[in-house]
């Protein structure tokens, strides 16, 4: 066997059982001074009258056991109620009160600064000692307990108040704390009560931590009103599973923490998980960009050189077709002179037979023909301008005279009203363009607000708004405007241009989250809107508005939406009372009426007229825009009217003017007429005269017209020679310019090429362009130009591609540096700062992000679910422990008699708690999936056990009810008590409790009990009976007989407890039999002061004689004085 297992009592016990020997009070409560008492070891009973001093020296050693918050003084008087007693009314001495007529003062025997001192000396069977002194002080008058000094010292021998006192002197602790210092067997610990206890219960062998309550408990335990409480927090010892959960709770800070930064890294992560691909589509866009510029750059070049080609080609055909005409021009020349020659020839002839004279009539009359046919010509349209004019049309040169003088008549004030037709037709041509503008631009204003029918705010605002929703990647519906959550009530709609008015630009501010504003100021910073923009941040509120009670603002209807309530406060401070006249407008400041005038602070008025008041198409208030859509859909209908009436009269003034300028036409060819231009009389019988005299020549039969008819025939096959001649030199002078065109172009198409071309440009344009031959080669131009309109096309989309993959980048950077500002301190927020971002992005995928999952997977593994494991574990253990000690105070309690013939026996019941199953099975769930891969659903579910165990432990709520049951097994039990017979073991009564029993039983249930309870508590384990056994029991038995009291003392010494009894002039034969020394308190009345007498019980019996013969004497002569005759008993 091991030594362990040979170790004796003796030697682990080697100095029996300790005993209170001594207490000493210094400046306690009534006993002012010092003061000591002796307490026997065979037991001590003080008494003295009510108010003598008892409890007081009792609440001595109490202080010296207990931290000053939680000792009860004067328990047996107070049971449970709140006592009228504390540290601070015994240091002072308090002694009752006094009122002054207007508050009521404490009596007190030591008002300014004192000294307190309590000593206690215990003393072990094999003679060893050890001192227990608590030492306080106040250096000015109060009862502030802030201001109260403590000293707690721990001797291993005896000291004497005296010495320490001494050595303190006038408020000298350093010279106390030298002095014991200086002696080893002595040790101080200032004001630390939780040192302190923690080492003289370790000295007096009170393992359990209850020991100190539970013996200030039973001071003045006379009876039990639950048995469950007493056994709760009296005998077992206190839980430490809240210890293990705290730790558990502390652990979980840390996964909270890893879990905190694997949480952010995985946003993190999701910010910048598409910034990649956008930057690959960006720089793509850019390598695309470049490509097309260069297609571009190149275009004129490319189309140079293969202008340059196709124009060769060209001059070679047109070379070729040129030799052949001009081979064709030779030989038609030859023919025209050989038929030039035949001409001459038979003109000779044709001369010879008079065919001068016939060529000549024949011109005369062509002349003469032409002559009349213009005299005729120029009389028609002479004629029809007089009829239009209304002139005489009559062909005499008198008529033409008189018409010309009107003529010019007219033409003097015509030019005037022609200018003023002019004008007339001007405006009104103008009036209509005007209106048809306005038709066409209201329209398009209806079409783009049919495409937007949830809000009445102008179009542009709403455009802004988008592209901000979009480029930034915000909730649209965190991003609303004024307008669009407020509405006018239907009945008020009077009131609706005039509350439009009053709103103004509030309508069209933008309202913006709080976390979203630094992103929407710096993109509306960033460009040029056109509009007056107006951004409001959103933040909580946390009060309601109060409107004015006659305000516009009680006339709109408000939006369910988050904003709602913030808005109401934000407008609250605008609002305006509406008055019907002016004269309430006078008097009322911050007013308007129907009409828009506003009365601002008294005295200053204004009325915005830029706009009429009714003017729907300013009106931006609404859910939808219905009312905006009818009032431009009204308009249009007004302007469609109009537009009927302008062009009726555009009409009417493009007639008049055509007509007056027609008119002038007229007028001025009537005037310009000559008569001789008109004589068509004259012209005809000069043309009849030259007819007659050709048509004598040419007669049928004559020589003359046989040589003219050959002459004419050559004539005619000459003229078709040099018109094919002819046609031919045109063919070659068109080819010989076409040949020089073609050159020309050849040459510019060169210069273009001179530029020069990269292979790689050359080969992406053929690709594009195709094949080009002499087809293509007129509409080289237009093919260059659309191909160059291809490439500004797509340069405009690759530019917004690369601008739309820009602005994606720069949002996902802005938002990033938003959320992260101390990870991205260092980087851009521009496009040239996004590869940091990638980086980090990479950094997080590699690196990151892996070592924080693995390391919040071990915390999950390896501290928190194992750290709950123990819990669980303890949990377990705790609950066998409570069932083993009970099973141990049972023992103890089965030695001991109750009642005639019957033990007490503790018994246990589980009590069953909604939260507590909840949990429970909510911690094995979690222990259960301790394996599980699924991660986050084990957290997720170990942040709900948690959030059960931070309640639990936290310090405002650990001490309630419910988390006592949680985490302490104590509080998951009932208790109570069967009274068993022993004979039969059969239960007899069942006790939770002293309700309904009478004082004695109640007295005697509550003595038994406590006997027990202080057995086990003040055993250590492995000893037989309490090493610590000193107890006090005030006023324990005045209510039970002799017997019954006897058969319960006599239980606390079978337990080998060293019990003391304190109580009045009463109950002195149960004491005798009981204590072996007595000590007797006694208080002076007139000062308020206490003292102890300690004799014997012979002198206490004289003493009791002495009285009672005082007091008969007394009342003799107090019957004598009557006349009363007292007779001898």
């Amino acid at each position: 066997m091991s030594d362990t297992t040979n170790t004796s009592f003796g030697d682990l016990f080697s100095t029996g059982q300790i005993r209170l020997a001594e207490i000493s009070a210094y400046n306690w409560g009534s006993f002012h001074g010092l003061h000591t008492a002796v307490i026997d070891p065979e037991g001590t009973l003080i008494t003295g009258d009510n108010g003598a001093g008892k409890s007081t020296l009792i609440d001595a050693h109490m202080a010296l056991l207990n931290r000053p918050g939680q000792t009860s003084f004067n328990i047996a008087a107070s049971q449970g109620d709140r006592s009228d007693r504390n540290l601070m009314s015994y240091i002072r001495g308090n002694y009752g009160t006094a009122h002054d007529g207007s508050q009521t003062l404490n009596l007190m025997k030591r008002d300014g600064a004192t000294m307190t001192a309590l000593r206690a000396l215990y003393r072990a069977d094999d003679g060893s000692e050890i001192t227990l002194v608590s030492m306080f002080w106040i250096r000015q008058a109060g009862a502030s307990m802030t201001d109260l000094k403590r000293f707690y010292l721990v001797g291993k021998r005896n000291v004497s108040l005296e010495v320490l006192l001494q050595q303190f002197g006038s408020n000298n602790v350093r010279q106390l704390k030298q002095y014991v210092d200086d002696d080893p067997m002595l040790k101080h610990f200032d004001n630390s009560f939780s040192a302190y206890q923690e080492y003289f219960t370790r000295l007096l062998r009170m393992e359990n931590s209850n020991a100190p309550a539970l013996l200030q408990r039973a001071l003045g335990l006379k009876k039990i009103d639950d048995l469950t409480a007493l056994i709760r927090e009296l005998v077992l010892e206190p839980s430490k599973v809240r210890d293990l959960a705290t730790g558990v709770v502390k652990e979980f800070d840390d996964l909270i923490a890893v879990h905190n930064e694997l949480d952010t890294a995985k946003q993190q992560k999701e910010v910048l998980s598409i910034l990649p691909d956008h930057n690959r589509n960006y720089e793509s866009s850019l390598e695309e960009q470049g490509q097309v510029n260069s297609e571009a750059a190149g275009l004129t070049a490319f189309f140079g050189e293969q202008g340059n080609r196709l124009w060769g080609l060209r001059c070679e055909d047109l070379d070729r077709s040129l030799d052949d005409l001009t081979s064709d021009g030779k030989r038609l020349a030859e023919s025209v002179s050989q038929n030039e020659e035949r001409v001459t020839s038979l003109l000779h002839a044709y001369q010879q037979q008079g065919g001068d004279r016939l060529d000549s009539l024949r011109r005369e009359v062509e002349d003469a023909e032409r002559g009349f046919q213009t005299t005729t010509n120029k009389a028609h349209d002479y004629q029809k301008d007089t009829r239009d004019l209304g002139l005489a049309e009559t062909l005499t040169a008198s008529a033409v005279r008189d018409n010309i003088a009107s003529a010019k008549a007219v033409l003097v004030d015509l030019p005037a009203q022609i200018d003023d037709a002019k004008n007339a037709f001007g405006e009104s041509r103008g009036a209509l363009s005007g209106i048809t503008q306005q038709i066409k631009n209201l329209q398009a204003q209806i079409s783009e607000i049919e495409k937007r029918p949830n809000s009445n705010i102008d179009a542009a605002f709403q455009r802004l708004r988008d592209e901000m929703v979009e480029s930034l990647r915000l909730n649209k519906d965190g991003v609303v405007f004024i307008g669009e959550l407020l509405d006018v009530r239907s009945t008020e709609a009077r009131w609706r241009g005039a509350i439009e008015r009053a709103l103004g630009g509030h309508r069209t501010t933008l309202l913006v989250p709080e976390d979203k504003f630094r992103m929407v100021t710096g993109w509306v910073n960033s460009r040029h809107t056109g509009l007056h923009v107006r951004v409001q941040v959103v933040s909580k509120t946390e009060r309601n508005p109060e409107f004015l009670g006659g305000g516009f603002l009680r006339k709109l209807k408000w939006k369910e939406h988050p904003y709602r309530d913030w808005l109401k406060r934000h407008l609250a401070r605008f609002d305006l009372h509406c008055v019907d006249s002016t004269e309430v407008l006078n008097d009322t400041p911050y007013s308007m009426t129907r009409e828009g005038l506003v009365h601002m602070e008294k005295g200053r008025f204004e009325k915005k007229d830029g706009t009429r008041v009714d003017d729907k198409k300013n009106w931006y208030l609404g859910f939808n825009n219905l009312s905006r859509l009818a009032a431009l859909q009204e308009e249009g209908e007004r302007l469609r009217e109009g537009l009927d009436s302008a062009r009726s009269d555009e009409s009417v003034k493009r007639q008049e003017m055509d007509i007056l300028v027609a008119s002038e036409a007229i007028w001025k060819r009537v005037a310009q007429t000559l008569w001789d231009q008109i004589d068509v009389t004259l012209a005809k019988q000069h043309l009849d005269t030259l007819k007659n005299d050709l048509a004598a020549l040419n007669a049928p039969d004559s020589d003359l017209s046989k040589a003219k008819a050959l002459l004419e025939l050559a004539k005619k096959e000459l003229q078709e020679i040099r018109t094919a001649q002819n046609q031919n030199a045109r063919a070659v002078g068109g080819f010989e310019l076409e040949i020089r065109q073609a050159n020309k172009s050849r040459q510019v198409s060169a210069l273009a090429a001179s530029a020069g071309l990269a292979d790689a440009v050359r080969q992406s344009l053929s690709l594009r362009v195709g094949i080009l031959t002499l087809e293509h080669l007129d509409k080289l131009n237009q093919l260059e130009k659309t191909q160059r309109e291809f490439l500004d096309d797509a340069l405009n989309s690759i530019g917004k591609r690369a601008n739309h993959y820009n602005g994606r980048m720069i949002a996902i950077i802005n938002s990033f540096k938003t959320k992260w500002p101390l990870v991205a301190n260092d980087w851009l927020t521009t496009i040239e700062g996004r590869q940091d971002y990638i980086d980090y992005l990479d950094k997080l995928n590699n690196e990151g992000l892996p070592d924080l999952v693995e390391r919040f997977q071990q915390r999950l593994n390896n501290n928190t679910t194992q750290s709950l494991g123990r819990m669980q574990r303890a949990i377990d253990d705790e609950r066998e422990d409570i069932q083993d000690r009970i099973a141990t105070i049972n023992e103890v309690l089965e030695r001991t008699e109750f009642n005639h013939g019957t033990f007490l026996r503790l018994k246990h019941e589980d009590e069953h708690y909604a939260h507590v199953k909840e949990f429970t099975a909510l911690l094995g769930s979690v222990l259960k999936h301790a394996s599980s891969v699924d991660h986050e659903a084990r957290f997720l579910e170990l942040c709900s056990l948690i959030s059960k165990l931070e309640k639990a432990t936290n310090s405002a709520t650990a001490i309630n009810l419910e988390s006592q049951r949680l985490l302490d097994s104590r509080y998951r039990m009932t208790f109570y008590a069967n009274e068993i017979v022993k004979e039969t073991g059969a239960v007899r009564d069942v006790l939770r409790s002293s309700s309904g029993k009478s004082g004695g039983e109640k007295e005697s249930f509550a003595g038994i009990i406590v006997a027990a309870s202080l057995a086990y508590v003040l055993t250590p384990d492995g000893a037989p009976h309490p090493m610590y056994c000193t107890v006090f029991l005030d006023e324990a038995f005045s209510n039970t007989a002799d017997k019954v009291s006897r058969r319960v003392l006599r239980v606390f010494r079978e337990l080998k407890i060293h019990v003391n009894l304190i109580t009045p002039y009463k109950n002195l034969n149960l004491a005798r039999d009981s204590a072996r020394s007595l000590i007797i308190a006694e208080r002076k009345i007139d000062g308020h002061e206490s003292r102890l007498s300690q004799i014997t019980w012979d002198q206490l019996d004289q003493q009791s004689a002495e009285r009672r013969e005082a007091k008969q004497t007394q009342l003799a002569g107090v019957a004598e004085g009557l006349g009363i005759q007292m007779e001898q008993l």
